[in-house]
């Protein structure tokens, strides 16, 4: 007997398929929807890094002190990439989309951290909805490494040269770049040592001129007919917030006298009359107008935003014969022949005198600043440099050694220049033998000082510097010279580069010079040293590690000295005559200035890496020498 089929089970297996099917066809649609909502979160996750790291990057600039422009800047840039704030308050209350939100971690630290609403198309179906996702970013930036001397003045008067070690010095453009000043003579001499680019006689046409780095000549600062094409000495003024500053600057025009050659013993002087120069019976070619711009400097990390405010033209005179009279050549068109000597009695009232670059104007026609009035540009800031600002405010005061009668010797838009005056009927070659010292300083106005950061700021060299520091074994055989500081939070652990031209040049005995970092006991820890010029004596700077002290008692005691090398032989013959030697100087974790004292990045500071001499007891000598202190990388960089 045939039994009947099971038809309700075979309906109830089908039953059982179809269920499967359905929870199958909603795993594969969540998994669908996972693939394509989830790739579209992540592809928003990648812009919105992308968008807060550039967003940092453009902000963290105006760090330290502008976090206003900062946070300004970071909001801008994250619009532009797609993600324009929308919510309130550098907050994201009630979760607006897009929001951005900016922070500051450290004071040259910038954090931006971007959030939006990224909707689901195949989740939605299955109860999840849209959701936010978030990405952040934080960059760093350096800021400038302050070179000289802390505080409101750089280099000394005469009667602060015993005292502080150097004044400011700037040569003119005749002369040999091996007397010390790498950048604003030409590169067309025939004299030994001009720095890297050949060997031998690498001071000739074919060697490749150094410019300082805020220059047209380098790209860093737009051309201006005023100025000189491969710049000028330059210096970053700091004025906090409610302080106001007069600009002043030390005997403030080229004034030779009969004070230069070897006199290094008190009362020292400026050797405005040195070498090259021939003094009393110079043609006017051979002088230098001076000429102070001032710009403002809205944004540290970069030349581009600075602009004109300021400008004062100090034309040249001849001062050895003061008090009694002296004489200058009265200032006319560029080119042609030198006019006759204009001579007056007493003293000129710039003579080894503080004078503002805002405020001074001639007492008459014999005072040479700005007799020629069509070189003389209006000043726009009025008496003073006042911040009513809530944040630090920036200016740059660049130095220019110019023609005698003040127009820029070096005009070109490309490669070296030639000089307009080199006429053979100037009674000379044509070119500026000056050799200018001098000294800047802020003052609180109507006073003579400034006592602290707070009353009116401060000022340091920008990027590179040159210096003169009399060297007299006799009565100072080992010292040390203020030459650089660094934030402490930003460069901690960083390599730096120093480069050092034509340093430790003295005569009469053998000299040695070395970096000891702010604590004033221990010895910065070179990396490597190198020399780029080419080798005249045979000798060559240690490795890194390197112990010097056989070379004479130096360091004191012995120590270890991996940032010291001898500059002159047993005879006082220079080693390195117009030549760089490189160091790559690691910074510790933390350093402490003395004392033990932890080094601040805000205000004056003590924490300065200093350089070191050490001469023999017969050992003399004016040493100008040039200075390079700067980051291998990009000043602003994201943090990982």
């Amino acid at each position: 007997m045939r039994s009947e089929p099971n038809r309700p089970a075979r309906r109830s297996a089908n039953g059982q398929a179809m269920a499967i099917f359905a929870l199958v066809s909603v795993l594969l649609f969540v998994v669908a929807g996972l693939a394509v909502d989830a790739g579209a979160s992540y592809l928003t996750s990648n812009k919105l890094e992308r968008a807060a790291a550039a967003a940092a990057l453009a902000g963290v600039a105006y760090l330290p002190g502008d976090y206003p422009d900062a946070q300004n800047a970071a909001l801008v840039e994250a619009a532009r990439d797609g993600y324009p704030n929308a919510g309130s308050a550098n907050a994201c209350a009630g979760n607006p989309s897009p929001c951005v939100v900016t922070s500051q971690p450290q004071t040259n630290e910038l954090k931006v951290t971007i959030s939006t609403s990224v909707s689901t198309i195949f989740l939605r179906l299955v109860g999840f909805g849209a959701h936010t996702v978030v990405r952040s970013e934080t960059a760093l930036y350096l800021p400038p490494i302050s070179l000289g001397q802390p505080g409101s003045q750089q280099g000394a008067d005469i009667a602060g040269l015993g005292v502080t070690g150097y004044f400011e010095r700037q040569e003119g453009w005749g002369n040999p770049r091996s007397e010390g000043d790498p950048f604003t003579p030409t590169p067309f001499q025939n004299s030994t040592g001009c720095g890297p680019g050949g060997s031998g006689d690498s001071c000739n046409a074919t060697s490749s001129p150094d410019y300082h780095l805020i220059s047209a000549a380098n790209g860093t600062v737009a051309k201006d007919a005023t100025l000189e094409y491969q710049g000028g000495n330059n210096y970053l003024i700091d004025i906090p917030p409610g302080a106001t500053a007069d600009v002043q600057i030390y005997n403030p025009s080229f004034a030779a006298d009969t004070c230069g050659g070897g006199s290094t013993s008190p009362p020292y002087c400026y050797h405005e009359n040195d070498s090259s120069f021939q003094g009393t019976g110079s043609p006017c070619t051979e002088y230098s107008a001076m000429e102070y711009t001032i710009f403002s400097a809205p944004t540290l990390s970069s030349r581009a935003q600075d602009t004109k405010v300021g400008q004062e033209i100090f034309y040249p005179y001849n001062a050895s014969n003061v008090p009694t009279n002296y004489f200058y050549y009265a200032p006319g068109a560029s080119g042609g022949a030198c006019p006759s000597q204009t001579t007056v009695s007493g003293t000129p009232p710039t003579y080894h005198n503080w004078v503002s670059v805002l405020t001074y104007t001639p007492t008459a026609l014999s005072d040479p600043e700005n007799f020629n009035g069509a070189n003389s540009y209006q000043n726009r800031l009025g008496t003073t440099l006042t911040n009513l600002g809530a944040v630090d405010k920036y200016y740059r005061l660049e130095v220019d050694s110019l023609q005698w009668n003040g127009f820029p010797t070096c005009k070109a838009t490309v490669g070296p220049c030639a000089t307009p005056d080199s006429t053979v009927a100037n009674g000379g070659n044509g070119f500026s033998n000056a050799h200018k010292g001098y000294a800047v300083r802020l003052v609180k106005p109507a006073t003579t000082s400034c006592p602290n950061f707070a009353t009116c700021g401060s000022v340091s060299a920008m990027d590179d510097m040159t210096v003169f520091t009399p060297v007299n074994g006799s009565t100072n055989p080992q010292f040390a010279i203020p030459l650089f500081s660094i934030d402490p939070t930003a460069y901690a652990g960083q390599t730096i580069t120093v480069n050092l031209f034509d340093v430790g040049d003295v005569g009469g005995g053998p000299a040695y010079v070395g970096l000891r970092e702010p604590d004033g006991v221990t010895w910065a820890p070179a990396n490597s040293i190198t020399d780029l010029g080419a080798n005249l004596a045979g000798t060559v700077p240690p490795s890194g590690g390197g112990n010097v002290s056989s070379l004479g008692n130096w360091p004191v005691g012995g120590a270890a000295c991996s940032a010291c090398y001898q500059t002159a032989g047993g005879g006082g013959g220079a080693i390195y005559q117009g030549q760089w030697v490189r160091f790559q100087i690691q910074i510790p974790a933390s350093f402490t200035g003395p004392g033990g004292v932890a080094c601040t990045s805000g205000g004056t500071s003590n924490c300065y890496w200093s350089l070191v001499y050490d001469v023999a007891s017969s050992a003399v000598a004016g040493d100008t020498f040039s200075v390079e202190v700067g980051f291998g990388g990009s000043p602003d960089h994201l943090l990982p």
